[in-house]
Formats: C-alpha cells, sequence, structure tokens
C-alpha cells in the first residue's frame, strides 16, 4: 500500500503515464529512488555515528576488523546494485522488441524537423497513432545526431547516423503529446519539436484515409507551407525575410535578384520550377549552390503549390505574373 502511494505521489512529477510502459518505467525510478536515499540516510548516520561515538579515541595499532561487519557492508551494497540493475531489466528488455504485427512507422529526423511516413507511403510531420495497438517506430537520420523523446509515453531513443534505430509502444489515452528531440543537434535545436495524436482505431483509419491525399479541404498555399514544413525547406529557407543557407521565400516571387552568373532574373514559377528541380543551375548571388534537387521527389501539382504559397507571401507577385 506504501509503496503505491508512494508512486501515486511521484507520478505528480512527471507527465501523465499514457502508454503501456509508463508505469513500469515509473515504478523502476520510485524503487531506485528509495534505495537511493535509503543508502545515502544509511551512510550519513553511520558517519555521523562513528565520528560521535569515536570521538577523542586513539586508533588501537593492529585492532581486528569484525568481518561479519564487512562482509554484511559488501553484501548490502551488491544487494543494492543488484536491484538497481534488475529494477527495470524486463521493461528495458521488453522495449526492445516489438510485439507480433506492430504497426510500422518509419521516422526520418533531420535539421530541424520530423518526417513520419506511414505504410501507404502517407507523409506527415505530425505523428499520429492509435491507442491500444503495439507501434514501431523504425527510425534514421540524414544528418546528425537525434534522439526521440516522448516524455508521457516514456520513450527516448537515439538515432544514430548510418544505422536505423527502433523502438516501439503502445499508447493508451487518447491526447494530443510532445515530441521532441532530446539531443543537441545545432542552433535551431529548440524548433525541432512536433506533437504526437492519439486517436481511437476508427477515428485513427478516418485519419489516415483522409490525410492520403495532402490536397483535399485545403487551398494551393495551404498545402505549399505544409510542403514546406514536411520535406524540411525551413532549415535553410525563412519566410520572415531572415537569411539562412538560402534566401528567404517572403517578398521572393516576382522580386528581382542577380545570380552568381551576373545574369538578373525575375522569379516566376518557371523560375520556381527550375529552382526545385534543379537548384544549382541558376543560383542567387550571395549564397553557395548547396541544395539537393527535389527532380522526383515533388510532382508538378506540390510545385505549384509551393508556387502559389510563395505568391501568396510576396507584395511583388503580380511581377511575376507578367
Amino acid at each position: 500500500m506504501l509503496n503505491f502511494l508512494a508512486l501515486e505521489s511521484i507520478s505528480s512529477w512527471f507527465p501523465p503515464e499514457a502508454s503501456y510502459q509508463a508505469f513500469w518505467m515509473d515504478k523502476a525510478f520510485l524503487g531506485i529512488l528509495i534505495a537511493a536515499v535509503f543508502a545515502f540516510v544509511l551512510v550519513v548516520g553511520l558517519a555521523i555515528t562513528f565520528v560521535i561515538g569515536n570521538r577523542g579515541k586513539v586508533a588501537i595499532e593492529g585492532q581486528e576488523v569484525n568481518q561479519l561487519a564487512r562482509g554484511l557492508w559488501v553484501l548490502g551494497a551488491v544487494l543494492m546494485a543488484y536491484f538497481a540493475f534488475s529494477s527495470n531489466f524486463c521493461g528495458f528488455m521488453d522495449t526492445t522488441q516489438a510485439p507480433y504485427g506492430a504497426y510500422e512507422i518509419d521516422v526520418t529526423a533531420r535539421q530541424w524537423d520530423w518526417e513520419f511516413t506511414y505504410p501507404g507511403g502517407h507523409v506527415t510531420d505530425t505523428l499520429h497513432v492509435a491507442i491500444d495497438r503495439p507501434v514501431r517506430l523504425n527510425m534514421q537520420t540524414q544528418d546528425v545526431v537525434h534522439s526521440l523523446l516522448i516524455p508521457a509515453l516514456r520513450v527516448n531513443q537515439a538515432i544514430i547516423p548510418g544505422k536505423i534505430s527502433r523502438t516501439w509502444f503502445q499508447a493508451d489515452m487518447i491526447d494530443t503529446f510532445m515530441l521532441r528531440s532530446s539531443k543537441y543537434s545545432g542552433e535551431q535545436f529548440a524548433d525541432m519539436h512536433t506533437a504526437m495524436i492519439t486517436h481511437s482505431p476508427a477515428k485513427f483509419t478516418e485519419w489516415l484515409e483522409a490525410a492520403g491525399d495532402i490536397f483535399a479541404g485545403r487551398t494551393l498555399p495551404e498545402v505549399g507551407e505544409i510542403l514546406y514544413t514536411r520535406h524540411g525547406c525551413a532549415a535553410c529557407h525563412s519566410f520572415d525575410g531572415s537569411k539562412r543557407v538560402g534566401p528567404s521565400f517572403l517578398d521572393m516571387y516576382g522580386n528581382t535578384f542577380n545570380t552568381k552568373e551576373g545574369v538578373e532574373v525575375t522569379v516566376d514559377a518557371a523560375y520556381v520550377r527550375e529552382s526545385i528541380l534543379t537548384p544549382n543551375v541558376s543560383v542567387i548571388d550571395g549564397f553557395d549552390p548547396v541544395m539537393i534537387p527535389y527532380e522526383g521527389i515533388l510532382d508538378d501539382r506540390e510545385i505549384e503549390a509551393l508556387t502559389e504559397w510563395f505568391k501568396s507571401m510576396s507584395s511583388f507577385a503580380d511581377q511575376g505574373e507578367k
């Protein structure tokens, strides 16, 4: 009963327990915390007792050591170490192997956003799952080390370049939870966060069917903004006028720029298309030709949506239509 009350109390320090694994991880944390407090009180208490009890006494050379006390002390330390190791060993092993038939989602991490790909090929920048169903995440990074952290689910998995990292969970609460990286990955690390949204199984099926068509119920500029986030454009291009690796999209469409070759160009639909499919052919002066081509990644309709989004942010849009 005491352990249960203590677990309820300490759980108030943490985010809500929203997964099958959360209770057992919190219980293991409580056990290790109690053991650590006990060890601290014991060691400090004995130290104070010995100091007070032996104050003013002279050490007797050759005095025999109490072997029983020494043995009990060592045994106690070993038992505490074993308890700390084994308190959630089964839970740890459980998280390394997803149940058979778990729903698989591919995760791509990059500076500084997330991409989630579902079995049907649909891609989102937020994670959607059904409750009461095991979900396995197959994660990889396109650049540096990241770590996927979902505090409410007690999930924290490092994502290492050059390998696929895996973890799994089973959510049991319908809500919206924070998902972010827990490893520093650069100056915009704090922006690398999104949401995990849990649904009932029926609602998840409905969402997946509706989300399969990114254009359904959205205007072209709205789709363009989604594509900007989904494909990681924010890492190099702002839409507030600030300069990053590439030029800002604010007031870009219809504006006139000089290229590195000294040619004056006006950003119109044709230039946008060329810059997306073969970006390093004509680079605006002041920037380096480092953008990867998106040929085969974005189709014509998606390029059109991005173009319309650029127009919606530009006070020079009319110039690009001439």
